[in-house]
């Protein structure tokens, strides 16, 4: 029997990653330091770092979060997952997560992702879905699984670089 409405089709991952990032992300750059991370290259040899992370002011049009919040915006290219641990003023601050990762057997040939392990669909033809971080406690680890892009808003921050425009 055939459905009288077709089904949503997927939208692809820079549909979402695009969005979420426009939600999310505001226009101050701040400086991110990685303890651990920094490696001295090696003359000859070119390093390239499979794992990213920039941070950002959070976007003060978005009513979710307080001015002064910061944005961590963290690419995983290795195959294995990382972890990180927030510090100083960011380590006892809530976090929301946004973790985009592929649905299905296609792994990152998929054409479907989800966020937060669920399936991102269209609702209908012309409305999104609800975008829902996962929140995470106060001083948890970062887990950051391999192949993935996430978003993750340290909350109530109030960064001073973040609080005006």
């Amino acid at each position: 029997m055939e459905s009288e409405h077709p089904a949503q089709p997927a939208l692809r991952w820079d549909y979402w990653l695009s969005l979420l990032y426009k939600r999310l992300i505001g226009p101050k750059v701040l400086a991110v330091h990685v303890a651990g991370l920094q490696r001295k290259p090696r003359p000859g040899r070119v390093i390239r770092d499979k794992l990213r992370i920039y941070a950002h002011c959070t976007n003060h049009h978005n009513h979710n979060y307080v001015r002064g919040s910061i944005t961590l915006f963290i690419i995983n290219l290795h195959r294995s997952r990382k972890k990180i641990k927030l510090a100083g003023t960011l380590r006892d601050k809530l976090v929301h997560q946004y973790l985009l990762q592929p649905y299905g057997q296609e792994g990152l040939r998929s054409r479907s992702v989800q966020l937060n392990g669920q399936p991102l669909v269209m609702v209908d033809d012309g409305t999104l879905p609800e975008l829902k971080p996962r929140p995470l406690r106060a001083g948890r680890t970062l887990v950051i699984p391999p192949v993935t892009m996430g978003f993750y808003v340290v909350k109530n921050v109030n960064a001073l670089a973040c609080r005006y425009r």
